[in-house]
């Protein structure tokens, strides 16, 4: 494999190079801190929302220009999606698909975050968006922003279709709240907390109070969208771009490298590896030296 030979190449030139035992031990222990610090970061779970799979015309515009559309494209805060009429896209914030939504026709999206962060917030002006979240951390929060209203859900899964004034919240799983906007356009105060089963159509500048059942054939739509999101192929890019960079581009691995740690929850895990492999090369010093 050539990641066992890159690294029997480094071995191999450090053996070469080095003029006594306390620098291969030495070189050794940093050569260890990297090694590891190289399959923490390529092997970390991508939690970047990228494209899955698309039908019919979709466009992303980044900075104010369209940008060419693949699958496994990442996206970036502030990109605005727009389909229209009979076209999708899903969007995954993971690699296996535990979080994930997809984008109906005619919509507009855009993404105040790439991440799911503690507080997450999407903006739509117009069309429809369901959720399906099941790798929220405990406190956090994410929500949809529309002029007409704002719905949240600190776990599972909710849908948003808005139709000018008028938005309609469905609560598939969990619970999710459900705030009106004034005519500044500020929450208001009081919120409508749906349970699964319900949704809750909400006119704009009015409170939310119009709850209602989901029929059989909403829920049957929504369990055969999640069934076909479970037949979908689980395609990793976990370290593909990263080792290339690593290999070929050192000055763009740097960059990878410093957006990786600084936007990591697990930097201190790094911090231990390198710690850890320095210090086992000292201690075998100080045994056999």
């Amino acid at each position: 494999m050539r990641w066992t030979s890159e690294k029997q190449i480094v071995f191999n030139f450090i053996a070469r190079y080095t003029s006594n035992s306390t620098h291969i031990l030495m070189a050794g222990g940093a050569l260890l801190a990297i090694l590891l610090a190289v399959n923490f970061l390529a092997s970390e779970t991508p939690d970047r929302a990228r494209i899955v799979r698309f039908e019919g015309g979709v466009v992303v515009k980044r900075g104010g220009e369209a940008i060419v559309l693949s699958a496994g494209m990442l996206l970036n805060p502030q990109d605005e999606i727009t389909t229209s009429k009979g076209a999708y896209v899903e969007v995954a914030y993971d690699d296996v698909y535990k979080d994930i939504m997809r984008i109906g026709a005619d919509t507009r999206v855009f993404f105040e975050s790439n991440r799911i962060q503690k507080d997450t917030t999407l903006f739509m002006d117009k069309g429809e968006i369901k959720l399906k979240l099941d790798n929220l951390e405990k406190g956090s929060t994410f929500k949809v922003r529309t002029p007409v209203a704002i719905a949240g859900v600190r776990g599972t899964a909710f849908a948003v279709k808005l139709d000018k004034t008028t938005a309609l919240i469905t609560d598939y799983e969990s619970r999710i709240f459900v705030k009106g906007l004034t005519e500044d356009h500020l929450p208001m105060q009081d919120e409508l907390l749906l349970t699964d089963g319900w949704k809750a159509k909400v006119v704009q500048f009015e409170k939310p109070q119009q709850v209602q059942m989901l029929t059989v054939a909403e829920k049957s739509r929504w369990k055969a969208w999640l069934n076909d999101i479970d037949a979908l192929p689980r395609q990793s890019f976990k370290g593909s771009n990263f080792q290339k960079t690593f290999y070929y581009q050192p000055l763009a691995f740097l960059g990878a490298f410093r957006m990786k740690i600084s936007s990591s929850p697990s930097v201190l895990a790094l911090m231990l590896y390198g710690v850890l492999a320095l210090g086992a090369g000292k201690v075998v010093e100080r045994v056999w030296l």
